[in-house]
């Protein structure tokens, strides 16, 4: 592991040092869900519960290796919902929501097509993001089956996008973007079984370049 935060510095830093970085800020409302896994038993079972509509801000640096490839980076308050529906045996299903903040470090590869109308440009985006957790808590004070959240989190991201020269130093873009959460963000729950539960989140990006 190391190794791997060792290599990923040199890497970075290399980077930093051959590209200067276009800063960038952007928004993005996004459908919050997860994706959940308890294997049914005796006691009942616990699926997830739905989406909701969520808020990513934050700060982007691409940094242009040439002129059609970038490596791109940031850091991005991505506010997150755990939902949970719980089928015990013999009584009423109930939900529990919870929400969980992070701070997400993506380190993605950008490409750029030519331009397909004169300052417009299409690319494509892929990557993964490193997550800290900032903050998390039950929607409601009964909300009790998850006791603790796991710190970090990993996803894979993907997307595609448009740029529009708006300036001379001025760059509008916005695109579609999908993270698949790869870590179980559930570190202890109150489950009869293990219960796995991944994040994942649908984004619609907005940003200013400059």
């Amino acid at each position: 592991m190391k190794k791997i935060i060792l290599v990923s510095a040199v890497i970075l830093v290399s980077i930093v040092s051959y590209a200067q970085p276009k800063l960038s800020l952007m928004v993005a409302p996004s459908i919050s869900m997860n994706r959940v896994v308890y294997v049914e038993d005796a006691t009942g079972d616990i699926t997830n519960d739905g989406s909701k509509m969520k808020f990513k801000f934050g700060l982007e640096a691409d940094f242009m290796l040439s002129e059609t490839y970038a490596f791109s980076t940031g850091l991005i308050f991505a506010p997150k919902r755990a939902g949970f529906t719980v089928e015990p045996v013999g009584a009423s299903p109930y939900t529990e929501d919870y929400k969980v903040h992070y701070l997400q470090l993506p380190m993605t590869l950008k490409l750029f097509t030519s331009e397909i109308q004169p300052d417009l440009k299409a690319f494509f985006q892929i990557g993964f993001k490193g997550e800290i957790k900032l903050h998390d808590e039950a929607y409601e004070d009964d909300y009790v089956l998850i006791e603790k959240f796991h710190l970090f989190d990993c996803s894979f991201t993907g997307g595609v996008g448009v740029e529009y020269g708006a300036g001379i130093n001025t760059i509008l873009y916005g695109g579609i973007f999908y993270d698949r959460g790869l870590v179980d963000i559930v570190k202890s729950s109150k489950a009869d079984g293990p219960l796995i539960t991944k994040m994942d989140m649908l984004d619609l990006k907005i940003g200013l370049k400059f």
